[in-house]
């Protein structure tokens, strides 16, 4: 058993050497720091990306609300009028008659009806609930974007910090690309980024 393993450690490769762990020094938190100062947090990122995005869907309560909904009647009104005219023309022992006879009506209804059977299921339920996850979804996926922005700026602005290009062109490169996720963070957000909230 040992030949066989010892015949396997010399046929088998070695595994490559792994890289050497860099440990972050107080400088590169400092310069982090300094680069990021004055811009929010990620939770504060992440919460203006959700708010941005709509109406929370857990909030608005569409399934309870179609279901009280059958607590209220159908209310229907109906009025009809009419009138309805009788000629008589005859005789009556001695006399001889030949009157109108005019008989307005006027109906007035009103009709509630309850569906009771709303409150165990409404009909509207499921796509109340399709509508919802899907509100949710797209508020989900705004603050994964977000967040994954947030970081993302926060890695080029600590490059451009501790090494920054040499070539001015590159420079600007990096510094467009700071620019450009900024923008991309203040339209998530509602502007958090350039200090003006938009509504």
């Amino acid at each position: 058993m040992r030949a066989l393993a010892a015949l396997l450690a010399v046929a088998l490769p070695a595994p490559p050497p792994a890289a050497p762990i860099v440990e972050a020094g107080p400088g590169v938190f400092r310069a982090l720091a300094r680069a990021t100062a004055g811009d929010p947090d990620v939770e504060e990122v992440q919460r203006a990306a959700a708010e941005r995005a709509g109406a929370d869907p857990d909030r608005l309560g569409w399934a309870e609300r179609t279901r009280s909904a059958a607590w209220l009647p159908q209310i229907a009104l109906h009025a009809t009028r009419g009138q309805r005219d009788t000629r008589v023309v005859g005789v009556s022992g001695t006399l001889e008659s030949d009157y109108l006879r005019y008989t307005p009506s006027f109906d007035v209804g009103v009709r509630a009806a309850w569906e009771l059977d709303r409150l165990v299921f409404a009909r509207d339920e499921p796509n109340a609930a399709w509508t919802a996850s899907r509100l949710r979804e797209r508020r989900d996926e705004r603050v994964r974007q977000a967040t994954r922005l947030y970081y993302q700026r926060r890695r080029l602005l600590l490059q451009l910090a501790l090494e920054p290009p040499h070539e001015p062109l590159a420079r600007a490169e990096r510094e467009n690309q700071v620019q450009e996720i900024t923008a991309e963070l203040d339209a998530l957000t509602g502007g958090l980024f350039s200090g003006r909230r938009l509504p």
